[in-house]
């Protein structure tokens, strides 16, 4: 085969990742997903496909390889054509009702495209947690989200612990009706929050992996003049930062395109849609949970 040039320089395919240099495996990575084949030659599922690119990153990773292959902008060509043929996945369901994807929860965090490991993986972290707890499957549902409405928030149990978590008030559409003045303030309030107002709780058994932990350093990498926002939550990450940078955003909202692409990914991973059949596609609440006051043990963001 005639080889692929990147600029004047010939690109060679090697059978070695790990020799390969960025624009080498970018092209290589092309190749794979656009001619891999099982053994049988049928073309693998698009979820399979995803699972051996996610076995590929982590052995990049393993061997001291730095680049997310998904998300660095080195590798937009193959992340563009990657996602495009994640575009339509939905899992199979078995005779038995088992949901089947080979992109589980557990392989992400392995494959350190969730975490907090750098600021598009923190984005793609955020992400997913507003899918899982909130049941946001599209760009318009994260486009609710500001920095205003989202709370930190802590409650005390019958035990006298305490639990905190991230509290999200949808704002008010300009469209809704106007409330029906023979029902009190009041009552009016409690039904609107018991049907509306979505939480995910921390992870105290983890907290590497915990949404309250990893909002707070989102905050935290964040400028002051959009935390109080009303109309920014997700934001551009910086062209030029290190890990021990100050700040990792800047004060532009990230792009719907690269919300969308992210959101293709992460809707192929199993527990989602295991969630979303289990809670009939709504955020359920726990019938256990205390009642919570706002004001009572409440904190904002911003402090």
């Amino acid at each position: 085969m005639e080889k692929p040039r990147f600029g004047s320089r010939p690109i060679e395919l090697k059978e070695d990742v790990l020799s390969c240099t960025t624009a080498e495996l970018s092209y290589g990575l092309c190749s794979f997903i656009s001619e891999v084949k099982r053994p049988n030659g049928e073309p693998y599922s698009a979820d399979s496909l995803f699972y051996l690119c996610l076995g590929i990153q982590q052995h990049l990773f393993t061997n001291g390889r730095v680049e997310n292959i998904f998300m660095d902008r080195f590798y937009n060509k193959f992340a563009t054509e990657f996602t495009t043929n994640l575009r339509h996945f939905k899992p199979s369901i078995t005779a038995s009702g088992y949901i089947h994807s080979r992109v589980e929860e557990e392989f992400l965090w392995e494959c350190k495209q969730l975490g907090a490991y750098s600021p598009i993986v923190l984005l793609n972290t955020l992400l997913f947690f507003c899918c899982k707890y909130f049941g946001f499957t599209t760009v318009e549902q994260h486009r609710q989200l500001s920095f205003a409405h989202v709370m930190r928030c802590t409650k005390t149990n019958h035990d006298n612990s305490k639990n905190t978590f991230l509290r999200f008030y949808p704002p008010i559409s300009i469209n809704e009706a106007e409330p029906d003045p023979e029902v009190p303030a009041k009552k009016r309030k409690e039904e609107e929050s018991k049907e509306d107002i979505l939480e995910m709780m921390e992870n105290t058994e983890n907290p590497l992996r915990c949404p309250v932990r990893l909002y707070e350093f989102y905050l935290s990498k964040c400028s002051e003049s959009v935390k109080q926002r009303t109309n920014l939550f997700f934001l551009q990450p910086e062209r030029c930062c290190v890990p021990n940078s100050p700040l990792w955003f800047s004060s532009s909202p990230l792009d719907d395109s690269t919300k969308e692409n992210m959101l293709i990914r992460i809707l192929t991973v199993r527990e989602l849609h295991v969630r979303r059949k289990k809670d009939g596609g709504k955020k359920q609440k726990n019938p256990d949970d205390l009642p919570f006051i706002p004001g009572e043990e409440e904190e904002g963001d911003s402090e």
